[in-house]
């Protein structure tokens, strides 16, 4: 009975988490005023800090081209991204972050780890050791889960 009431209250931690952790996520898109995809594509451009075609921006995304191809149109169109050709292959072209999207980008990971920071000095420090074994188990276990349950479509 015991385990029940255990898994129970888990089970309303781990959606309060998830709540929070979709808090996260929309800082990051409130930044841009844009969707997710486009926060990805942004990021990835910004942590790379160099010109990536198009091949490589929809595997990393795992999308479509015709989909990363939207995603860039909504990005130039924002002045984040440039598009240029490619000098070997006219029909290749790379994608640039702008200096706005750079400032935009580097904004919104403040932001998140702002909170980060200000989360984790809510913490006693007695208690930081607990805090990170139990998300370690929690995180490693999800893995495991999307792993064994992730479907390619």
């Amino acid at each position: 009975m015991k385990n029940d009431k255990s898994r129970r209250k888990i089970h309303e931690l781990i959606t309060r988490l998830q709540v929070v952790l979709s808090e996260i996520d929309y800082t990051q898109k409130a930044c841009l005023q844009a969707g997710r995809m486009e926060c990805m594509l942004l990021n990835y451009l910004y942590k790379t800090k160099a010109p990536a075609n198009m091949n490589e921006l929809a595997n990393e995304l795992n999308v479509s081209h015709s989909r990363i191809t939207r995603i860039m149109d909504n990005l130039v169109n924002k002045q984040l991204v440039t598009r240029q050709p490619s000098e070997d292959d006219r029909r290749c072209w790379f994608a640039l972050i702008t200096d706005k999207g750079m400032k935009l980008a580097e904004n919104s990971q403040k932001t998140v780890l702002d909170q980060q920071q200000s989360l984790v000095e809510k913490i006693a420090k007695k208690d930081l050791d607990d805090v990170y074994k139990a998300f370690k188990t929690y995180v490693d276990k999800y893995e495991e889960v999307l792993k064994e349950t992730y479907i390619e479509i």
